[in-house]
């Protein structure tokens, strides 16, 4: 009986070894009302920009209820990010240009001077990509209003930041 015991205890023992050190959600539902017990709201659009003002990657996610995300990465140095509230009449705004954002795969029209950013749109489920100085006119407002909202235009507040060597 003694030898069976300690032989189930080893395999139980074995079998948490492999587990990895991170940590694992609560057992138990958080209670409604607190942070943890909200879902965040559907993304409505992602926008990146790589190579505006050097090795940079710039990425703001924004969700249908006027909430966002940005990310900052800085050539392998690491990255700060963002969680954001919009400013009020910010999130119409960009409804609207977003729904005048032309057919295809690509927003650049002609030759871009060389040097420029570079653009990603993930808008209703279509990835249109473009080249600073040659947006086509009707990808210009949804592109401005984007890559101002990633200088903080158009932002109302910081609501919480982390960067990646300070959680």
């Amino acid at each position: 009986m003694r030898r069976g015991t300690i032989l189930v205890g080893m395999l139980l023992l074995a079998a948490g070894c492999g587990e990895s050190s991170t940590p694992t959600a609560p057992r138990t539902p958080a209670p409604s009302g607190t942070p943890a017990a909200k879902r965040a709201a559907p993304v409505l659009v992602f926008f990146q920009r790589q190579g505006a003002g050097g090795a940079t990657l710039d990425t703001f996610t924004v969700r249908r209820d006027g909430t966002a995300r940005l990310e900052k990465r800085y050539g392998g140095a690491g990255g700060r990010f963002k969680d954001l509230l919009l400013r009020k009449g910010a999130l119409p705004r960009l409804r609207t240009a977003l729904a005048k954002l032309p057919d295809g795969d690509t927003l650049t029209r002609g030759s871009p001077p060389p040097g420029g950013a570079q653009y990603l749109v993930r808008y209703r489920g279509r990835t249109q990509t473009g080249r600073q100085g040659a947006i086509v006119p009707a990808a210009r407002p949804a592109v401005k209003l984007l890559d101002g909202f990633i200088d903080g235009i158009g932002v109302r507040r910081t609501t919480r930041e982390s960067a990646t060597n300070n959680p």
